[in-house]
């Protein structure tokens, strides 16, 4: 079975126009977790929703809709959660035959291919590097991020250090192993955070080019000393640290 979250920060209207809610099938079941009032209104027959608990941050949101199919629905660690935004325009033919595909690579993490525009021609940047220190003041101050993977030069499937949490993909015993997301980051980098802890235990993510959506983003405003600005720089500090722990005691397990 494949369970899908939804994190919605009052998308009531776009949550009704992406792809996958009117064609889920008997192997998809939707959960949309509210993130603030709002009144998202009829869904399809495999569509649920999660009516509380608002102003939480991304990763603690998706790791309630987890606990929520895992006490619902039993969903068993040989299922599939795919973390999904509102804003990605998706076919469930997509997502059943990228679970197929991980089931037959024995892949535990995975990413597909998202673009900016319905045409396909623009790339989203949602698969990179891990970022130095160097790289995340750079990205701030100069807007250039070389840590970016440049998917043109992407033809077979390849393993990647980490994707972006608008679209990832994880057998639902993999995500629990990982103990879900870090909830102590509120928005921005809890993707970064767990694909790394991911990668450090022998799984790293898979993108799979061949996969297809389109991410009709619009980014919040990162201006100097803004909300989101600020919120950024917190949890960026906050991997760098926590990455140079993990890393410490990754060198102390292996002695």
């Amino acid at each position: 079975m494949i369970y899908i979250s939804l994190v919605s920060h009052g998308h009531s209207s776009i949550i009704h126009e992406i792809g996958c809610i009117n064609s889920l099938s008997d192997d998809c079941i939707l959960v949309i977790k509210n993130n603030k009032i709002d009144d998202v209104g009829l869904l399809g027959e495999h569509a649920y929703i999660i009516d509380e608990c608002y102003g939480l941050g991304f990763g603690h949101n998706n790791n309630i809709v987890y606990q929520y199919c895992v006490d619902n629905f039993g969903m068993l660690e040989s299922d599939y959660f795919i973390v999904l935004n509102p804003d990605v325009l998706i076919t469930s033919n997509v997502i059943k035959d990228l679970v197929n595909t991980m089931k037959n690579d024995d892949v535990n993490i995975a990413a597909i291919n998202l673009f900016r525009d319905e045409l396909k021609t623009i790339y989203d940047n949602s698969i990179r590097q891990f970022p130095s220190f160097i790289q995340f003041v750079s990205s701030f101050l100069r807007k250039s991020n070389t840590s970016i993977i440049d998917k043109s030069k992407v033809y077979t499937p390849i393993k990647i250090d980490w994707a972006a949490g608008s679209f990832l993909a994880f057998q639902a015993g993999h995500y629990r192993k990982l103990m879900g997301f870090d909830q102590s980051y509120f928005m921005y980098c809890e993707d970064i955070d767990i694909c790394y802890r991911s990668s450090i235990i022998g799984y790293p993510v898979t993108y799979y080019p061949q996969f297809e959506a389109i991410h009709l983003a619009k980014h919040a405003n990162r201006k100097f000393l803004s909300k989101h600005f600020m919120w950024h720089v917190c949890s960026a500090v906050r991997f760098l640290f926590s990455k140079s722990g993990y890393v410490t005691m990754k060198s102390i397990l292996k002695k």
